[in-house]
């Protein structure tokens, strides 16, 4: 509040002396009454009046009472120029700098990525059983292998063993078939005349012989498919067997044995 507001507030002047302050305060303090915000506004006009009258001007206070006259000056004395007051810049006069954004904080270095944490035992362990066992299951797939192809071989083995019957070709409708060699079966020539036709000739009396014949789906395939009858074979004499194309739905057929009941 400025001395002159304070002034008006009281009712006094502005240089109005301190029992006069004091006189006018007490006055509008009565005036107030119970207004708690009136009587607050009278206290700081008070203060703000007294606050001003208590300061006085130095060269107020040291001027004399009557006027002294100025001492002539030196004669060649020629006073030295008023020295130039710089102003201050207008408002909005000069650039507008704008206000630079702060620093980051912290280092202007990246931090180094966290190390690496290494593999746990239980892990290392995990890790060796699983290889010992895809070790292990690939050697018994080995050896599973390895003994199937051994068990396929001398079973083919002892099939030729058994019978000494080769394939032949079975006639397709209308077409030729391809002969092969004679073989002998449990004493028994066999000569394939065309296609599933062959030619049997015994070398002693077989009367009512089960003749068993074989069917594959290639020359030299395995055995897939089986047909028997029954046939009287006479020493030395050649009987024509025929096996029936319902025989099998394999294209490959031929004897593979000769069981003579009687002799």
């Amino acid at each position: 509040m400025s001395p002159n507001e304070a002034a008006d507030l009281l009712g006094v002047a502005p240089t109005a002396s301190v029992e006069e302050v004091h006189r006018a305060y007490e006055a509008k303090l009565a005036e107030a009454g119970d207004d708690v915000q009136r009587r607050d506004a009278v206290t700081a006009a008070r203060d703000a009046l007294l606050a001003a009258s208590a300061w006085q001007a130095p060269a107020a206070a040291q001027a004399p009472a009557f006027p002294v006259a100025a001492p002539p000056p030196h004669p060649g004395y020629a006073p030295p120029p008023a020295a130039a007051v710089p102003q201050p810049p207008y408002p909005g006069s000069g650039p507008t700098v704008p206000p630079q954004p702060p620093y980051p904080a912290g280092p202007w270095y990246a931090a180094p990525p966290p190390p690496r944490r290494g593999l746990s035992t239980g892990a290392i362990v995990g890790i060796t059983l699983g290889s010992i066992a895809a070790a292990l299951v690939i050697l018994v797939v080995v050896f599973v292998g390895i003994f199937a192809v051994a068990h396929e071989s001398s079973r083919l083995a002892g099939s030729d063993v058994g019978s000494s019957a080769v394939p032949s070709t079975a006639p397709s409708a209308g077409g030729d078939s391809a002969s092969t060699d004679d073989y002998d079966v449990n004493g028994v020539h066999v000569h394939n005349v065309d296609g599933w036709t062959f030619e049997l000739t015994a070398d002693r009396i077989c009367a009512g012989a089960q003749i068993t014949a074989g069917f594959s789906d290639s020359a030299d395939g395995d055995e897939l498919d089986r047909w028997s009858t029954v046939v009287d074979l006479q020493a030395g004499v050649p009987v024509t067997l025929t096996i029936p194309d319902s025989a099998s739905t394999y294209d490959y057929a031929w004897i593979d044995t000769v069981d003579c009941t009687q002799a």
